[in-house]
């Protein structure tokens, strides 16, 4: 399998975990961003356990103490995604930084949500601009950059989030998206209250296939 056929294969298991908790979400089973999140990274960890793209993966999660959680105030972060890669033609070890909403399609933020979303995106991209926004909705989540929600003055925060989580995730490992300087030993240094470190390791083909769509 080449790298391309990895990472959409990769974006494909993680679209589904996705949806797992976005359709736990719909049925009433969890309501607050937190407990969300939580669920999120439980179906992302458990998906990505075993052979995909032609990869072994396997996950961590890293759950930083309340006190130390409290600093999401001042970092404005609550979930770290780290990505690694180690195959004989492909290396990278990457990160980035994920706020949480929870905002249905017809639903707008208050005057003071959107202030406070603009500074917690503020925030991350003072520490790296591979920051972005998930948003939490019953049908689907969608995501956008932190930069691209900072400078918005909308209100309409989930057509602000024009990216799927199929899109986001395969950026993320075909490499566009992430920042190498959030390494995995870093993830200890910002005190974000939940980490998911995933890892891919194995032999890909040496051809690559044309990038054409990105479904």
């Amino acid at each position: 399998m080449t790298f391309e056929e990895m990472t959409r294969a990769a974006a494909h298991v993680a679209d589904s975990a996705v949806a797992r908790a976005m359709k736990k979400y719909k049925q009433g089973g969890v309501t607050d961003e937190d407990d969300l999140t939580g669920i999120l990274v439980g179906q992302l960890d458990g998906a990505f356990e075993g052979q995909i793209g032609g990869l072994k993966w396997d996950t961590t999660i890293v759950r930083h103490r309340k006190g130390s959680a409290a600093e999401e105030s001042r970092i404005g972060a609550d979930l770290v995604i780290h990505v690694s890669l180690d195959t004989p033609t492909q290396n990278y070890s990457k990160g980035v930084l994920i706020q949480a909403k929870r905002v249905e399609p017809d639903d707008h933020l208050t005057t003071k949500q959107h202030a406070e979303l603009i500074a917690q995106c503020k925030r991350m991209l003072k520490i790296t601009p591979e920051a972005f926004v998930f948003d939490y909705a019953k049908g689907e989540m969608r995501t956008s950059s932190a930069t691209r929600i900072a400078g918005s003055r909308r209100l309409d925060l989930y057509h602000l989030c024009s990216w799927t989580s199929y899109r986001f995730f395969l950026e993320l490992f075909r490499c566009p998206v992430g920042d190498p300087n959030i390494t995995s030993a870093r993830i200890a240094d910002l005190p974000v209250p939940v980490a998911l470190k995933i890892a891919g390791s194995g032999q890909l083909s040496e051809g690559d296939s044309p990038l054409s769509s990105l479904s």
